[in-house]
């Protein structure tokens, strides 16, 4: 009887002991489940690979779609063609006479204005994100018609009425070197490489026939590379994004691609009327040139913008409807979107994929002098009352 009892009680304990192992068992292959408070939707969850699957969703229901996220140092959202109806006048600054260029360095940090009428002829360098000025440049003796910075950002170089180009290190306000020209110099531009200056203006005249050239000289050393012909003046400067070409003239209404490598001329785009700038697409395939398209009595009553084929030299499209001349034209960073400002005040976008007009903007001042930064992030518009204002994207949510 008594081993009866002992045996039962063995079998009882060793139930129990089996009883406790399932229990521990059956809790580890139960982990505690993910309830929605303690899933990170935040800009800063970074997933890992096995989170990858389940990110969109956060994503989707917690960031707009034009937004970019936060970080340490803002960044801007790129103009482009889904982005321009945010666009806002984010500061303003003045120069004492009319506003002639505006020129941004690569990075979109950094504004340099010129102009002048009578008296004025210093350049103003800010800080385009935070408005501070960082220099005031002063050497020139007539009206500043354009400035450039060099692809790094370092130099910054000038062309003036005063029959001069400057380039300065505008970062210690130094005067690096100054080249003298036969006549007034009105258009500049650095390649792409940062090697090659080029500065385009009235040359000297020969059989009662008033030449214009494009000069271009080698970066530091300063001596001269190439000089190519056109007529009468060199409003319109730009060098290609690929480095092949430089394409320039203006007055004399043709507008001329020349081989940048050795000055051969390729095309001759021809124009009704005189042509105020020339920009030249990222993908360095189309060339804008903004002019006047119709006159009476010498006054422009239509502005427009002329699409050519930079590897063809044809006319592909005439944009007009404006009402006074097209003073300037620029690209988007990302080739989206063809800006064009007017002399009126007009400031309108054009979707380059076959450009319908977009978006439109009046600056009650009138327009001067238009530019968008290289990278994308803001767009500069000046006027004859010597007001710089300073636009970006804002997005409100």
């Amino acid at each position: 009887m008594k081993q009866h009892r002992w045996f039962l009680l063995v079998i009882v304990l060793v139930i129990s002991s089996m009883s406790l192992e399932a229990c521990s068992f059956t809790f580890q292959a139960l982990p505690t489940p993910l309830s929605s408070e303690n899933f990170s939707t935040s800009p800063s969850f970074i997933p890992s690979a096995t989170q990858a699957s389940i990110l969109p969703i956060a994503m989707e229901t917690s960031t707009p779609p034009t937004a970019f996220l936060a970080s340490e140092t803002p960044t801007l959202i790129s103009i482009r063609a889904d982005t321009i109806p945010m666009l806002e006048v984010v500061n303003n600054f003045d120069l004492k006479e009319v506003v002639r260029s505006l020129a941004f360095t690569r990075d979109g940090n950094v504004l340099a204005a010129a102009g002048g009428n009578d008296q004025d002829f210093a350049i103003r360098v800010w800080d385009a994100v935070n408005g501070q000025s960082l220099a005031e440049l002063k050497g020139h003796a007539g009206i500043v018609w354009e400035v450039a910075f060099s692809p790094d950002g370092q130099l910054l170089a000038s062309v003036s009425s005063d029959q001069s180009a400057k380039v300065w290190d505008w970062r210690s306000r130094t005067l690096l070197t100054s080249l003298d020209f036969p006549g007034q110099v009105v258009s500049v531009s650095f390649s792409p490489d940062g090697q090659t200056l080029a500065v385009g203006g009235v040359d000297e005249p020969q059989n009662q026939i008033q030449n214009a050239s494009v000069w271009t000289f080698s970066v530091g050393s300063w001596k001269p590379l190439l000089k190519v012909h056109e007529y009468l003046n060199v409003t319109a400067l730009a060098y290609s994004p690929d480095d092949r070409w430089i394409v320039g003239g203006g007055t004399s209404r043709n507008v001329q691609v020349w081989r940048a490598s050795d000055g051969t001329s390729v095309f001759t785009l021809n124009h009704a009327h005189q042509v105020s700038k020339a920009a030249i697409s990222p993908d360095s395939s189309t060339v804008a040139t903004a002019t006047c398209q119709t006159t009476v009595n010498d006054v422009c009553t239509e502005g427009g913008v002329w699409l050519w084929d930079l590897l063809t030299g044809k006319l592909v499209q005439k944009l007009g409807g404006f009402p006074d001349t097209v003073e300037s034209a620029a690209f988007s960073a990302d080739g989206s979107t063809l800006i064009a400002a007017s002399r009126d005040g007009r400031l309108r976008f054009y979707n380059t994929s076959d450009y319908p007009s977009i978006f439109e903007l009046s600056v009650p001042d009138g327009i001067s002098a238009m530019t968008v930064s290289p990278d994308g992030g803001f767009l500069a518009t000046g006027s004859v009352n010597g007001q710089v204002q300073l636009w970006k994207i804002v997005y409100h949510p």
